[in-house]
């Protein structure tokens, strides 16, 4: 775990007991999937813009975010490039044209 995720995790603990009521288990939100989404859960619940952040980004950081439907899909027809088309001047005769001009 870098030492980003552990500075948030540390704050996010603080400020649930100030803010939300209720203590965290830092050490179990690291390793137990089920328990760190209940309780990102309920600090999501707690009316704080900062709080809420960092929920979601400690959500991120440990894994728990999913990615949205759209991506999960995969199309069966991939998007296929446009190649350009060469320009050709109306009424023009270009077939003898070859290999740029001549000098």
């Amino acid at each position: 775990m870098d030492t980003m995720t552990m500075q948030k995790l540390a704050r996010f603990k603080i400020m649930t007991r100030r803010l939300g009521g209720f203590n965290v288990d830092i050490f179990r939100l690291a390793q137990a999937d089920d328990y760190a989404r209940e309780i990102l859960a309920r600090a999501q619940e707690v009316d704080n813009e900062t709080l809420v952040l960092l929920a979601l980004e400690l959500s991120d950081a440990l894994g728990l975010l999913e990615a949205p439907e759209a991506e999960n899909k995969v199309t069966s027809s991939p998007i296929k490039p446009k190649h350009a088309e060469p320009i050709v001047a109306e009424g023009k005769d270009t077939h003898n044209y070859t290999y740029g001009a001549r000098f």
